[in-house]
Order: C-alpha cells, then structure tokens, then sequence
C-alpha cells in the first residue's frame, strides 16, 4: 500500500486552510489513506519537513498554495520519492496547470490512482540566493507587484488582488537596463519591462504569462517584454490573464535551458509567489539536472502523449 504524508500550510489561503484541514482530512481517512500529516508552523519549514520525512513515505503531498509547492519540491529535490499535490491555496497556479482541481475531493481522486510523469525543475540564482523551482520565475515588474501583494490590497483574493495590484504597480514601474542571453546565443540589451521563466503555463492567480506550456518539455518557456511605453504596458495587461499577449509588439517568447540577466539597478526576484531575492542584480535561471516524479491527472498524460507525436 502506497504511504502519503501530507505537508499542510494551514496558514494559506489567510488561514482558511487550517479551518478546512478537518474536514478534508476526514475524507482522506474515509477513503483509507495509509498517510501521516504534519503541519508547517512557519516559512521555509515544508522545506524541512519534506527533507526529514519525506524518506519515510512513497509520496509526500504539498498542501497548500503555489508556496507550499514550491518548498515541498525543494524539500525533496534530492530525494527518490513521488511529489503530490493537493491544492488549496488562493492560486493554485501550477496545481490547476496541472489539470488538478481546486475541489479536494477530485484532486484526491488524482491521488488515489496514482499516475505519475517525471516532471522538470529549474534551479533560480539571485546573486547569492539559490532555489529550485517547478513553475514559473520572474523578475521585473510581475515580482515587483508581488513584493507589494504581501502588504497591499488584503481583502482582495486570487486574480482580482493580482490585477489590482499590477494595474497600480505599473504605474509606477521604470523600465531597468538589462543585458540578457539565453543559452549561448548573442547578449541581448533593453530595459526590461517583464521576464518571466518556467516550466508551468501560469502565475499571478491566473495570468497565462507561458500559455500552452508543460512541465513534461526538457526546457523553459521563456516570455520577456522590455521597451515599452506605459500605455502599452496596460493594454499588455489587459491581454495577459488568456494569454493573448504572444506576438504583440515589445513581446518576445522562445525556448531555452539556461537564462542570465545582468541589471543595471536592483530587482526581486519572485519564485512561485515567493520573493527569493528582494533586489537582485546578477539573475540565472536554468534546468535542474534532475526531474521530480509527480503524481499528475490522466488528462495531463493524454496531452503529453499528444504533445509528443
């Protein structure tokens, strides 16, 4: 029998997550879960936890929000284990990427077949902070937004706080110099509005920055904007959340494994909804050598398998 051990964040979702935790661990016990739950008690600790016990079981579950995720998975980077998700956060970006849902019953469903794809993982370095990741990074004005997210607009939930907040940072955003490469092509030069770098598809609550991105692909989708005046910056806005942005003017989307940016003034640098750096000026992204096991819905083998032909 397949032991899960469930990694909770009860305090996401502004705490909703703990009062749910109860009832949905309820019907895990309905449905015969051989697992154990341990609770994180403050930032960084599913990171730990996943690291110390994680061993001991055939799966550890991330559940929380795209934070959790992120820690769980750097938490077993180095581990043989199987990666699950079971999301219950505000955003839940890279679960419902997945094709997982946000109701708990059926992303238990998930769980309980067991299905898994060896999914990819980036390492992000900013100067001297390093973390893996399995979705999306950014730096520019998305990590920026996000910085002010922790503090502003706190009865706004999911997509609507997002929007809020980037509508009113770009307004107050300045383009930075930035010299830029991927891979070993020729160093590119502009003032960077935007880069973002991943594997998922999505980030923000919704805003497909990388639409029709999977993390079953061997390398990054990778968009940046850069150069642009502010009014157009708000009509990209307008066009992000479905992806309508690719192929507008001032936008760029490649593929790459390895991306490096030089800035000329200080930058966050956001990894899954968490600022890993708070004013970064030598940024790498690139793909981790190794890939995580993860249990995924049958949906998403079917479009890998479709993906692949």
């Amino acid at each position: 029998m397949v032991s899960h051990l469930f990694i909770v964040n009860p305090k996401a979702r502004d705490g909703k997550i703990g009062r749910l935790w109860p009832e949905v661990e309820e019907e895990i016990k309905k449905r015969n879960f051989d697992y154990e739950c341990v609770l994180t008690e403050h930032p960084k600790h599913a990171i730990q936890i996943a690291k110390d016990k994680g061993k001991d079981f055939d799966c550890v579950i991330a559940t929380g929000g795209d934070g959790t995720v992120n820690e769980v998975a750097n938490g077993l980077y180095d581990l043989d284990n199987t990666f699950g998700l079971l999301p219950l956060g505000n955003g839940n970006d890279y679960a419902l990427g997945l094709k997982y849902d946000a109701n708990y019953h059926r992303s238990l469903d998930i769980l309980e077949k067991g299905k898994t794809l060896d999914l990819g993982v980036g390492i992000a370095q900013a100067d001297d902070d390093k973390r893996y990741f399995v979705n999306i990074v950014d730096t520019g004005a998305g990590a920026t937004i996000s910085v002010s997210s922790f503090t502003d607009a706190k009865w706004l939930r999911g997509f609507a706080k997002y929007y809020y907040l980037a509508f009113k940072g770009i307004g107050k955003y300045r383009l930075v110099p930035t010299k830029f490469q991927i891979d070993d092509n020729d160093e590119i030069s502009f003032k960077l509005l935007i880069i973002s770098v991943g594997f998922g598809s999505r980030f923000g609550g919704g805003f497909h920055m990388l639409p029709d991105n999977y993390p079953f692909y061997e390398d990054f989708a990778i968009c940046y904007a850069g150069d642009i005046r502010k009014l157009r910056q708000y009509y990209l806005l307008n066009i992000l959340k479905p992806g309508k942005h690719l192929g507008k003017k001032g936008v760029e989307y490649t593929r790459g494994k390895k991306v490096s940016l030089e800035l000329g003034k200080p930058l966050p640098v956001e990894v899954e909804g968490e600022i890993v750096n708070y004013g970064a000026t030598s940024i790498k992204f690139e793909v981790a050598p190794r890939r995580i096991r993860t249990v995924v819905p049958e949906e998403l083998i079917a479009i890998k398998k479709e993906k692949m032909k």
